[in-house]
C-alpha cells in the first residue's frame, strides 16, 4: 500500500475512533468525571413529607444547582432514607450512610433520642452532618467538627422564652416540662435568663394527663396567682393534648410554648386551642431582595407560600452545594472546615455562621416571638 493511500485509511480510521469516541459519551465532560454531591435525609418519611414545607424547600434547591452547575460537572442527588419513626430502623439507616462513601453530607431529621446514636455515628465516619431542625445541645459541646446544628439551641430558645416573660411584666408562672433532656436544657436556660428580675417560677409540673387530673393543678395555679404557663413538652401530639387540656380549664392564662407547637398540619387541627399562644421563632430571616426572589420561584413551583421550614431546606441544601463547587471538592474534612468560617454563609434566609462545637450562632436578643392567629405562628 503506497504511502498517501496509507495516510488516507489512517484519516478514515482515526475519524471513525472520534465519533465512536463522542456518540459513546467520553468526552472531557463525561459521566465518570461528574462530581456528585450526594446528600441522603435520615427521617421518618410520613411525618416529613405530611409537612411539606422543608423537603419542598430541598427540591426546589437540587432542581437549580443541577441548573447552575452541570457545565462545572457537578450533580446534586438527594433522597429520604425513611426510619419509620423507629430507633432500630434510625440506627441501622445511619450505619448504612455512614459506610456509603458517596455521600458528601447528612441533613438528619431523626428522632432526638436517636441522633444521640447516630451523630456519632456517622462523624466518627467523617460524614458531615446537618441537624435542620436541632438535637440536643449537649452534642455541639464537644467540640466535634462535623456536626452542625441549623436551628438556635434549646439554650437559646430558653433565653428568649425567659426575655418575653420579663417584657410582658409576668410576675409569677408555672412552669410544665416533662424531664426529656432537650427540655431540661430548655427551662434551665430560662431560669438562670431569670434571675434577677421580677418575675418568678411558682410552680413546676411533670404530667399532665387528663382533665380531671388538671383539676386540681389548676386550683394551685389560681392560687398561686399563676400570670403565665410556659409548656415544654416532647412530642407533637402530646404536646398539644396538654395544651388542650389547660386551655380546656382555663382560656385566661398566657401560654408560651417552645416551637414544637409551630407545625402547620398540626395547627389546622388544633388552631382554636393554639389561638393566642406565643412561641420563639426558630429562625431570625432577613427579608431581602434574595428573601423575595426565592419566595417568587417557590410559589411558581408549588402554588402557596413557603413557611421558615421550606427557606431552612434550601438554604442548607445550598450551603453544601455552594461550598461544594466554591472548593470544587466534595471531601466532607474539606467542607466541615469550610462551613466553621468566620464569615459564614449568605443564605437566602439569613447569614448563617456555627459556634466551634457546631451550635448556630444566634443574636437571642433579635430571635422573635409568634404569636398564633387563625391557624398560623405570625
Amino acid at each position: 500500500m503506497s504511502g498517501p493511500v496509507q495516510k488516507a485509511v489512517r484519516g478514515c480510521m482515526l475519524a471513525v475512533v472520534l465519533v465512536v469516541f463522542l456518540l459513546s459519551g467520553c468526552t472531557p465532560q463525561s459521566v465518570s468525571s461528574h462530581k456528585l454531591v450526594y446528600i441522603p435525609i435520615l427521617a421518618d418519611a410520613s411525618w416529613l413529607f405530611a409537612d411539606g414545607a422543608f423537603i419542598s424547600g430541598v427540591e426546589l434547591a437540587v432542581e437549580e444547582l443541577n441548573n447552575a452547575y452541570a457545565e462545572r460537572g457537578f450533580v446534586f442527588k438527594t433522597e429520604v432514607i425513611d426510619d419509620q419513626a423507629s430507633y432500630e430502623e434510625g440506627v441501622k439507616n445511619a450505619a448504612q450512610v455512614a459506610a456509603n462513601p458517596e455521600v458528601t453530607a447528612v441533613l438528619n431529621l431523626q428522632n432526638f433520642d436517636v441522633t444521640k446514636t447516630t451523630a456519632d455515628m456517622l462523624a466518627e465516619a467523617g460524614k458531615v452532618v446537618f441537624f435542620p431542625y436541632g438535637a440536643y445541645d449537649s452534642l455541639f459541646t464537644r467540640d466535634n467538627p462535623f456536626l452542625f446544628c441549623g436551628v438556635p439551641s434549646f439554650a437559646d430558645l430558653g433565653e428568649a422564652m425567659a426575655r418575653y416573660v420579663v417584657q410582658m411584666g409576668y410576675k409569677r408562672i408555672a412552669i410544665y416540662y416533662n424531664g426529656v433532656q432537650s427540655q431540661e436544657e430548655l427551662v434551665t436556660a430560662l431560669e438562670l435568663s431569670l434571675l434577677g428580675s421580677e418575675c418568678k417560677v411558682v410552680d413546676y409540673v411533670s404530667s399532665i394527663i387528663s382533665p380531671s387530673q388538671f383539676t386540681a393543678i389548676d386550683a394551685r395555679w389560681r392560687a398561686l396567682g399563676v400570670e403565665a404557663v410556659v409548656i415544654a413538652q416532647y412530642g407533637l401530639d402530646p404536646a398539644f393534648k396538654v395544651l388542650e387540656i389547660i386551655r380546656g380549664a382555663n382560656r385566661e392564662l398566657a401560654v408560651i410554648g417552645e416551637p414544637i407547637f409551630n407545625r402547620a398540619i398540626a395547627l389546622a387541627k388544633y388552631k382554636d386551642i393554639a389561638e393566642g399562644m406565643v412561641v420563639p421563632s426558630t429562625l431570625v430571616l432577613e427579608e431581602s431582595e434574595r428573601l423575595a426572589a426565592f419566595r417568587k420561584r417557590y410559589r411558581e413551583k408549588y402554588g402557596h407560600e413557603p413557611d421558615t421550614w421550606a427557606v431552612q431546606g434550601y438554604d442548607l441544601v445550598r450551603l453544601i452545594a455552594d461550598t461544594s463547587v466554591q472548593l470544587d471538592t466534595t471531601d466532607p474534612a474539606r467542607l466541615a472546615e469550610a462551613f466553621h468560617a468566620e464569615e459564614g454563609y449568605q443564605g437566602v434566609g439569613r447569614l448563617i455562621r456555627f459556634e466551634k462545637g457546631g451550635a448556630l450562632v444566634v443574636d437571642v436578643s433579635k430571635l422573635p416571638m409568634l404569636t398564633c392567629r387563625d391557624g398560623q405562628f405570625l
